[in-house]
């Protein structure tokens, strides 16, 4: 087969058609509060980095490795996180782990790593399969051909093992109504608006998104009760309990209720987004590629037989992981952090002035032309061992990088692989032919409409 013929073989997913040059100013800020990842120019994907300076504000988009790598570790404390992604996400997740800076992040950090060390996660296989077969029984009930939203039935199966493996049960925590709840956080004061863009003081974005603010509102008492529960009762070893039993070893400080509030709505909110859509895509792209499909039922098959999946046939299920990786590849959950340059510095050999505004564009670093091969294609050979050996560190961030890497990424990765493979085995999912696909961005990277599937049960 000669090469233009493999690469008419390849598989090559509905993605973002990048504007061939930057977007006049008033079409970008529009472009930007709707759909940022819309907005960047096919430079982005080209070059190493892309400089603009606008009303005085300078921009600089990254994806060079190198540069990377100065901005998110060896400079990191010259590249702190900027005032906008504070206004998006402190609203509800206030100084918790994913918004706290310096030593009050790092003492948070210490706190909660002891629950996602490969031990207790390996532990936490037999929940994660159990709520992946729990979806399975859910389907057959609605029989063959029954029409399912994959992001919603992935987003239960991730919320029901957040509150097993790291809320013992999560006991009042309402799932259908607490997931919505999120989804409506997502979907109003999760986005980028005019009050942001304008400064305008925290408060007027959440006055000016009623629905969004109610959610808030919920999903805080929620978790307010579920803690003031926790203090009276007996230790049950799980996250809850570590957060509670931290201590701050500079100041011996501890976790208020307001700041155990934040953290455990950092955990149940983006702890499940990351693998729900993870697996999302996942389906949708096996869905679409029957070659993929059939070796990843295939590897199951000798890898587990009819065998509940256990921790050991997850480490065995290679393939299944590198599937789940390029899934992540093309549809980053996050796809795109931000930093503001602190001081006058260095990045990848380039000088950054104070001041500048970093985009680290996630979602076009994975579809790079010079750091991946048929950027746009659906290929999980490439997260093979010779490939991955060989490829930059900071050119593949699905859980960002640097000390600030996401701490369940382990977590994540281990549930994703358990439940697809458990769910591939027990049916076919057909993508709707008629649904557009489009990655819309709302602090997560989610498809614009759900994700409707067709529902296929293998023969008896």
């Amino acid at each position: 087969m000669t090469e233009a013929q493999e690469n008419q073989a390849l598989f090559v997913p509905p993605a973002v058609t990048p504007p061939e040059a930057p977007l006049p100013y008033f079409r970008a800020l529009w472009t930007l509060m709707d759909n940022p990842i819309e907005a960047w120019p096919r430079a982005v994907y080209e070059q190493p980095f892309f400089a603009r300076e606008n009303n005085g504000q300078r921009f600089l988009y990254a994806t060079d490795p190198a540069m990377l790598k100065d901005i998110l570790l060896d400079k990191v404390e010259a590249f702190p996180k900027d005032w906008m992604f504070e206004r998006v996400t402190k609203p509800a997740l206030g100084e918790g782990l994913l918004t706290a800076r310096g030593a009050h992040w790092r003492w948070q950090r210490r706190a909660a790593a002891p629950a996602f060390r490969p031990e207790p996660i390996a532990a936490m296989t037999p929940t994660m399969v159990k709520a992946a077969e729990s979806a399975l029984a859910r389907w057959r009930e609605r029989g063959d051909g029954a029409r399912l939203d994959i992001a919603t039935e992935m987003t239960a199966i991730t919320f029901d093992v957040i509150l097993e493996t790291m809320l013992s049960g999560g006991e009042g925590i309402d799932v259908r109504a607490a997931t919505q709840k999120i989804t409506d956080y997502l979907e109003t004061l999760g986005r980028v608006t005019p009050a942001d863009l304008m400064q305008w003081p925290l408060w007027t974005r959440v006055a000016l998104a009623p629905r969004g603010s109610r959610a808030l509102v919920y999903l805080k008492a929620m978790v307010d009760r579920m803690i003031a529960r926790r203090r009276r009762e007996a230790a049950r070893g799980d996250l809850v309990d570590l957060l509670m039993a931290a201590e701050d070893p500079e100041s011996g400080r501890r976790m208020d209720d307001g700041l155990l509030r934040d953290n455990l709505l950092t955990f149940i909110g983006a702890g499940h987004e990351t693998t729900a859509l993870a697996l999302t895509w996942s389906l949708y792209l096996v869905g679409r590629h029957a070659p993929t499909a059939a070796r990843l039922r295939e590897e199951v098959a000798a890898v587990a037989g009819e065998a509940t999946i256990t921790p050991e046939h997850v480490e065995r299920l290679t393939f299944t992981r590198t599937v789940v990786q390029e899934a992540m590849r093309l549809y980053p959950s996050l796809p795109i952090m931000s930093r503001m340059c602190g001081t006058d510095t260095v990045a990848g050999g380039h000088p950054v002035k104070a001041g500048t505004f970093i985009f680290i564009p996630i979602y076009a670093l994975h579809r790079h032309r010079r750091l991946w091969r048929d950027p746009d294609a659906f290929d999980p050979s490439r997260f093979g061992p010779e490939e991955s050996a060989e490829r930059p560190r900071f050119a593949y961030l699905p859980f960002g990088g640097g000390p600030r890497v996401c701490i369940g990424q382990g977590f994540a990765m281990m549930e994703a692989v358990a439940v697809l493979a458990t769910l591939v085995r027990g049916a076919v999912l057909e993508p709707d032919p008629g649904h557009r696909i489009r990655p819309l961005v709302r602090v997560s990277m989610r498809p614009q409409g759900g994700m409707p599937m067709t529902l296929r049960l293998p023969r008896a």
